[in-house]
């Protein structure tokens, strides 16, 4: 999904970029940076790009980066982070500790998706050209197995890591993804009626086993007939499926409780829809109008906002003061208020991709439109107390590394 932002983007200088590159570089002599509070920013620019390091205490950019091509998803655990490279048939494994790259594996082919597991040794790219996620371990750099899934894209690992769910892109009709046990590395298809292009997975987190989710069928949105939510039961050998809970669309979701908050866009509506699922009633509220688009993030703050990101969305009129309203959407759960907040005009798209609230702080780092936005949770709005930073280049994803 994140090849949408490398349209129009120059690749002449990557041939530069990877001179000399390996398959390791832990030889690195840069010097740690001392940061307490270290927030990393994916960013693509037309020599290949890399990973910033941002100063999450004072909100500022530090000179160091971190070396990955192209790079956008990350993922953190156990002191070991991971990069998606997308444009290589690479992932970037990275130490905290010592701020650096340690391994690039090179996989079969382009990932279009990466999962780590809880204790950071074992990371998962989802192959999509050529069918099979493969299992690194980052303590090594080594492949340590290879499961097929066909068309594979995306991949969502249960807190636990005991399990790894993957789902593929398929034609319309579709109604099967994986199940892939991470201790054998053995990846089990899962079909049933029940499923309509399932596209992603919420995992229930009180589930030791990493035997319950909640399967999100995209279902027109992709192709399919009608959105829905199934709960499943993989703890036996035969999974237990209940009746799909109908919505309006789902292709992101987030468990807070008993509350499974669900978003999308059914086709052709000029607005979005975020729904809360009752996971006890296995019922669905009334749909919340949000920014259409095709939504793919979102995130909770300590003081109960839910922050909703989407890409491609009809962005609003533009006003005297040269703002839009984009795709971020802010859902106050006390208020059930949605906020949409306005953003310069000028930018390239207003795709949001990345979202990352500071510990501790009531600041959000929201990446929208490749630029950093710094969000205050308390007035829903952009800080107007923390300067802009400049990115050169194309922010993705943002991702803290420390507590």
């Amino acid at each position: 999904m994140y090849r949408r932002y490398l349209s129009g983007i120059c690749l002449l200088g990557i041939a530069a970029v990877l001179a000399g590159c390996g398959s390791s570089s832990s030889n690195t002599k840069t010097p740690v940076t001392g940061l307490t509070k270290r927030v990393l920013v994916s960013n693509i620019t037309p020599l290949g790009g890399s990973v910033l390091i941002v100063d999450g205490q004072k909100d500022a950019l530090n000179v160091k980066t971190i070396a990955a091509t192209q790079p956008t998803k990350m993922l953190t655990a156990s002191g070991t982070t991971l990069i998606l490279n997308s444009t290589l048939s690479q992932i970037t494994i990275f130490q905290n500790s010592t701020e650096l790259v340690t391994f690039s594996p090179q996989m079969q082919g382009q990932p279009f998706d990466i999962a780590l597991s809880p204790d950071g040794l074992t990371a998962y790219a989802a192959i999509k050209n050529v069918g099979v996620v493969e299992a690194v371990n980052t303590q090594t750099g080594n492949i340590v197995g290879t499961m097929t899934v066909p068309s594979v894209a995306r991949l969502v690992e249960g807190p636990k890591g005991h399990k790894l769910l993957a789902f593929s892109d398929t034609p319309a009709g579709g109604n099967s993804f994986s199940i892939i046990e991470t201790g054998t590395n053995v990846a089990f298809p899962v079909s049933s009626p029940l499923f309509d292009q399932p596209y992603t997975a919420v995992f229930d987190p009180s589930d030791p086993n990493d035997t319950t989710a909640f399967i999100l069928n995209c279902g027109a949105e992709c192709g399919g007939t009608a959105a829905s939510v199934v709960r499943m039961d993989f703890s036996g050998p035969i999974p237990v499926l209940s009746a799909p809970i109908p919505v309006s669309a789902a292709t992101v979701g987030l468990l807070s409780g008993t509350s499974l908050f669900v978003a999308g866009t059914p086709p052709g509506s000029p607005t979005g829809t975020l729904q809360v699922v009752n996971t006890s009633a296995n019922t669905a509220g009334a749909p919340i109008n949000i920014t259409n688009g095709f939504h793919t993030v979102m995130a909770t703050t300590t003081n109960g906002r839910l922050y909703i990101g989407a890409s491609k969305c009809t962005p609003g009129p533009v006003t005297p003061q040269a703002t839009v309203t984009g795709c971020l959407s802010i859902f106050n759960t006390s208020t059930q208020n949605v906020i949409i907040p306005s953003e310069s005009s000028l930018r390239q798209n207003f795709d949001v991709t990345g979202f990352q609230q500071i510990s501790n702080r009531n600041v959000m780092y929201v990446v929208q439109g490749g630029e950093l936005d710094f969000f205050d949770t308390t007035t829903d709005a952009v800080s107007t107390t923390i300067t802009i930073i400049d990115i050169n280049g194309i922010a993705i994803d943002v991702l803290q590394i420390d507590p």
